[in-house]
């Protein structure tokens, strides 16, 4: 790895929601929260995977198992299956 090598800090664009960190086989994946949105980054080089829809309300939680995302808002929980 060399001194000039990209990198990205994800703490700068999340909101104050934790994060939601998952291995999928040999692969970590850490889900955030973006206002009324979410997104997957891979943690190995924080590639964005999958960007979620926009929500009616801001995200108060979120949660993730195997294929499935979960994102409270208002008064509602929405979940997501991840697409292959």
């Amino acid at each position: 790895m060399g001194i000039f090598e990209p990198f990205r800090a994800i703490g700068y664009i999340i909101s104050t929601v934790l994060l939601s960190v998952q291995r999928l086989g040999t692969e970590t994946f850490v889900t955030v929260s973006v206002d009324k949105a979410w997104q997957i980054y891979n943690c190995a080089k924080l590639n964005l995977v999958l960007v979620g829809p926009q929500l009616p309300k801001k995200i108060r939680a979120l949660a993730s198992y195997r294929d499935y995302t979960f994102a409270a808002y208002g008064n509602d929980i929405a979940v997501f299956e991840r697409a292959h």
